[in-house]
């Protein structure tokens, strides 16, 4: 048994990320943004499934509906060449203009050769690293850092979007307009900050190394190289922190976005909002022992 209860009247602010389409979001990062990581899929829609002609109501006592043969994409994470990250063993980590070509590619096959809209497919999730213009150069006419970046141990800041399960916007939708078009989703929503010190390292795209190695000084190894101000600054939502979390709270530096990642702060892509509503918290009994059957 559970019995829900909820606190009204509450307010909450939060910044959320404008649309949910894939190369409109990478294409409108400004120049020192860098995707790191974007969680893209197209669900499975049971709107075009059909009903078998034998078994169905009111012969029978439910129909039997037979799923059409329509593509989609699996949630699947892509891993971006970045700054900040490289990304785990024997994964592919793409450019952003190589990964606008090739998905690019394949949407146009959806609508073509399926049928399928292509604006279903969508974003779950998005991480992306801010630099200094200071360190901004180019290859090819595509943004790189600098190799001083990591010569000089200089700041980069981390961003994390995704869609909280501690937060839904479904009732609002309409009101928030361009940022759910069409969609049945909350948004994804700022859930953590990462302020971070660049660490000496090679550069090179074709290096590999093992899967959550950074290339920014993690706790341990500022603690290790006796640089205890290059340990990561993060911020979180609480919905994200779990007990003992030494993460500060990301809600006192919502309104300082810009302090923090100055170009993408500036961008259109990201929305402040403050929300009326209410928690609600639900109860669950969680059996131990059978007394008797």
């Amino acid at each position: 048994m559970s019995s829900p209860s909820s606190v009204d009247s509450e307010t909450e602010r939060t910044v959320i990320l404008e649309g949910f389409d894939p190369l409109e979001v990478v294409d409108s990062l400004p120049r020192t943004v860098f995707p790191v990581t974007a969680q893209v899929e197209l669900s499975r829609s049971s709107g075009n499934d059909v009903t078998d002609s034998t078994f169905r109501p009111p012969e029978y006592p439910v129909s039997l509906r037979k799923p059409k043969d329509t593509p989609y994409i699996p949630p699947t994470t892509i891993h971006f060449d970045n700054p900040a990250e490289r990304p785990p063993d024997r994964k592919s980590v793409w450019k952003p203009h190589e990964f606008r070509d090739q998905f690019g590619d394949i949407l146009v096959h959806l609508e073509e050769e399926t049928g399928t809209d292509p604006d279903r497919t969508s974003l779950a999730g998005l991480c992306v690293v801010e630099i200094p213009p200071r360190y901004l150069t180019s290859d090819e006419g595509q943004p790189v850092a600098k190799p001083a970046l990591y010569e000089e141990e200089g700041e980069m800041t981390m961003l994390y979007f995704q869609q909280s399960s501690g937060f839904t916007a479904h009732m609002v939708r309409e009101e928030l307009g361009d940022a759910l078009p069409g969609k049945k989703r909350s948004p994804l929503q700022l859930t953590r900050m990462d302020e971070v010190i660049a660490k000496p390292s090679r550069a090179s795209r074709d290096t590999r190394m093992e899967a959550g190695r950074a290339r920014y000084y993690t706790e341990p190894e500022a603690e290790k190289a006796g640089k205890r101000g290059a340990i990561p600054g993060i911020w979180k939502l609480s919905d994200v922190s779990y007990t003992g979390d030494s993460a500060r709270p990301l809600d006192g530096v919502l309104t300082d976005l810009d302090q923090f990642a100055p170009a993408f702060a500036e961008t259109d892509l990201l929305k402040h909002v403050t929300f009326r509503g209410r928690t609600q918290e639900q109860e669950k009994f969680y059996a131990e022992q059978v007394l008797s059957q």
